[in-house]
């Protein structure tokens, strides 16, 4: 199902994954880590998740602005670091999937015309 990726040079794109627990591992390149947080229900109106790499601070990634914007970074100094794909919970049981073609390009708009540190990733 495509949903967004941001990546830590503020670059974004719509990639089209899986979202077994293997292909987001992958994705993010190490263990899932969900998070969850009110500005981002806030900005999207509805149950988006942050899935980024549990153990990121441990190896060292770069911070990713976007993640840590959605964080609140600022307010407490913990920030999102490696790549971000967005996720949606859906169902009884919260279970974490795509944003869906169509609802992926329309964020994907959206944002960067809301934030201007965010370029397309196929630039």
């Amino acid at each position: 199902m495509k949903t967004l990726k941001i990546t830590t040079d503020s670059k974004i794109s719509i990639i089209d994954l899986n979202f077994d627990h293997e292909s987001l591992r992958e994705e993010v390149g190490g263990y899932v880590e969900l998070v969850r947080t009110q500005k981002l229900r806030d900005y999207f109106k509805t149950k988006v998740v942050m899935i980024v790499d549990e153990e990121g601070l441990v190896k060292n990634l770069p911070v990713n602005p976007m993640g840590c914007y959605f964080y609140d970074t600022d307010k407490h100094g913990n920030p999102i670091v490696g790549d971000v794909i967005l996720g949606l919970l859906v169902g009884f049981d919260m279970h974490v999937t795509g944003l869906g073609d169509r609802d992926a390009e329309q964020w994907m708009e959206k944002m960067l015309k809301d934030f201007p540190i965010l370029k397309r990733g196929d630039e």
